[in-house]
């Protein structure tokens, strides 16, 4: 879903851009002229612009800097009902992203939408590479493999790459990176394989021509198609169908798809990213996934380690997290119990779930945050630490009554325990007795 601002003085095209999005799940609003949308855009934040050329009082081409002045990461689609090659060279030397002209389909107009939204994320994930990278900020020597890695898969701009992690990870990430640094000139299509109902998933990946089946109105391309000179990431690869699956792997074999209902073989030029969080190989042995396709898409795979395999990196995770959730640079201090807990907890949602945590501090809006402002569910697994000795002598004893108590569980002889811990047998029957441990673990041999 993206934030989309409605430049226009027609009130008929404010209104069918604004419901058409909408209905499409895209947040929507609009203005007739340059002062009104630029007040609107301060609140509303909008990922993309839609700015008529002639409005009634000024050129939408020399709005295009206004708008990019306001927020550089604004992409502006200019409209026109009069347009030329050269003014939509023009157009784009000026800071617009595309160009539209008017009539036009509300289809076109949300496929450019969605190649602007592409485009920022692309610039973020450009960002990330750099060293701001969520998922792969650290100094551990796994993110700093991963890194390597995602350098040179992204230079070599055709390979099939598969990204195997538990969820949380940054799957999606390491594919958008792979892909930016790729240089190729089409979008990354993302393709959620276990989100998609079996029975559509053939039409959402290859597309159908019209009339093809009852309510095919018109002809619709595929995500393969759409993402034509760029990448598909296939991500839960590992839950698309058999059916699906030998579909696929006819694809890889000649680089053709064929609409549902068509008779054409379009050619398309794509890099294959595939994710899973799967056993494939077990897969595989089950019968579930299909071992040439395994192969096909394996021909590079990288294995992003949990959190919990990388510790170190957490403190810079958290200081990241808090200070890009922070406001005015207002961010809280963490008591260093709360620190040692957050990198000891084990992290089962990983990356994802470490920044909905600091999220939810945020949210408690404190100045200091100690370690009772975590959820109850992240303290009730928590280890439990023993009670604080009250003096050297209790912790001694305490020491001594646990080694004491496990050499006999092992043993379950006051002789070979004696042995164990090198002392006499006497000393372990007199202490076994003196800290009543069961009668069970005190046997002579």
């Amino acid at each position: 879903m993206s934030r989309i601002l409605i430049v226009d003085d027609e009130f008929l095209i404010r209104y069918t851009l604004e419901e058409g999005l909408r209905d499409r799940g895209h947040e929507t609003q609009s203005a007739e002229n340059v002062e009104e949308g630029l007040l609107k855009a301060r609140k509303f934040h909008p990922d993309v612009v839609l700015l008529d050329n002639l409005l009634e009082h000024s050129v939408g081409m020399d709005e295009i800097a206004t708008f990019k002045a306001a927020d550089p990461q604004i992409q502006v689609i200019l409209m026109t009902a009069y347009g030329s090659v050269s003014q939509a060279v023009e157009a784009v030397k000026r800071g617009a992203y595309d160009y539209i002209l008017k009539p036009f389909d509300i289809d076109d107009i949300e496929m450019a939408v969605k190649r602007s939204v592409e485009k920022t994320r692309n610039q973020e994930s450009l960002e990330y590479l750099k060293g701001e990278s969520q998922e792969f900020l650290g100094v551990s020597q796994a993110v700093q493999q991963i890194r390597r890695h995602i350098e040179i898969l992204g230079e070599n701009s055709s390979v099939n790459v598969l990204i195997r992690g538990e969820t949380g990870t940054g799957k999606e990430v390491a594919a958008r990176l792979i892909h930016d640094i790729s240089g190729r000139p089409g979008l990354m299509v993302r393709i959620n394989c276990g989100a998609i109902p079996e029975n559509l998933l053939e039409n959402e990946l290859f597309g159908y021509e019209r009339g093809a089946f009852a309510g095919a109105m018109r002809t619709k391309k595929g995500l393969i198609e759409m993402a034509d000179g760029g990448t598909v990431f296939f991500d839960e690869v590992g839950e698309m169908p058999l059916a699906m699956q030998a579909k696929l792997l006819t694809f890889l074999d000649d680089r053709k798809i064929k609409r549902v209902g068509g008779l054409e073989d379009i050619e398309v030029d794509v890099r294959i990213i595939a994710a899973t969080n799967r056993n494939l190989e077990k897969a595989v042995e089950q019968g579930l996934f299909r071992q040439d396709l395994f192969y096909r898409l394996r021909v590079i795979a990288i294995e992003l380690p949990a959190l919990r395999d990388r510790r170190e990196d957490i403190p810079d995770l958290l200081d990241h997290f808090f200070d890009s959730m922070a406001e005015n640079g207002a961010r809280p201090y963490l008591s260093p119990t709360l620190r040692n807990a957050l990198c000891s907890y084990h992290w089962p949602g990983n990356i994802r779930e470490l920044r909905s945590i600091t999220r939810f501090l945020m949210a408690l809006e404190k100045k200091k945050l100690t370690l009772s402002d975590l959820p109850p569910y992240i303290l009730s697994e928590m280890p439990k630490s023993p009670p604080t000795p009250a003096s050297l002598q209790d912790a001694v004893e305490a020491l001594e009554r646990e080694m004491i108590s496990r050499a006999l569980r092992e043993t379950h002889s006051t002789y070979k325990a004696a042995k164990l811990l090198k002392v006499s047998q006497s000393t372990i029957v007199r202490k076994a007795r003196r800290y009543r441990l069961r009668e069970t673990l005190i046997q002579h041999p």
